[in-house]
């Protein structure tokens, strides 16, 4: 940048900065003029760093033009950063991890299930595992077995009674 166009720079922003402040806030949807003024002197910068003014027909509406795409850029990075609550968030979540009272407990129920499988007949459980936990259609299963697909569902219905009786089951 010459020395002409950097002192033509400095002028209107010395001169000019109060109605620039408050012409980028407008811009900027009525933005604090903290944010305002970092825009301009971030403007400043962007112009020094380039070729200035140099050439520029409206020098005003050109640094004003400027300083509010360099708000833009910090609000949008700003944007992607949290605040301290949000980060104190997560510090804040509950452990959800099972304790010891719920380990022993859920290694209880698998062993209550486990006794209740192995009480069902074999056709039973093999059609009780094979449609619940493989999702093997009925219909496969009434092949594999030789019998009706009613009756498929039957033998599933009756395994799944014996299953939660067996885990209302008190004396277990």
């Amino acid at each position: 940048m010459s020395g002409a166009d950097l002192d033509r720079l400095r002028r209107l922003f010395t001169e000019r900065y109060e109605a620039l402040r408050s012409l980028v806030a407008r811009r900027l949807g009525g933005a604090s003029p903290e944010l305002a003024g970092d825009a301009l002197h971030e403007a400043y910068i962007r112009l020094t760093d380039k070729n200035g003014l140099a050439g520029v027909r409206h020098p005003q509406s050109y640094l004003v033009n400027t300083a509010v795409h360099a708000a833009i850029d910090r609000l949008r990075g700003d944007g992607r950063l949290l605040g301290e609550a949000e980060v104190n968030a997560f510090f804040d979540v509950p452990d959800e991890a099972a304790g010891p009272e719920q380990t022993a407990q859920a290694r209880h129920d698998l062993a209550r299930m486990s006794r209740a499988l192995e009480a069902l007949p074999a056709r039973q459980r093999d059609i009780l595992i094979a449609a619940r936990v493989h999702g093997v259609p009925r219909a496969e299963l009434a092949r594999r077995w030789g019998i009706s697909v009613r009756l498929v569902g039957r033998e599933l219905q009756t395994a799944h009674e014996a299953c939660v009786r067996a885990m209302q089951d008190p004396k277990e």
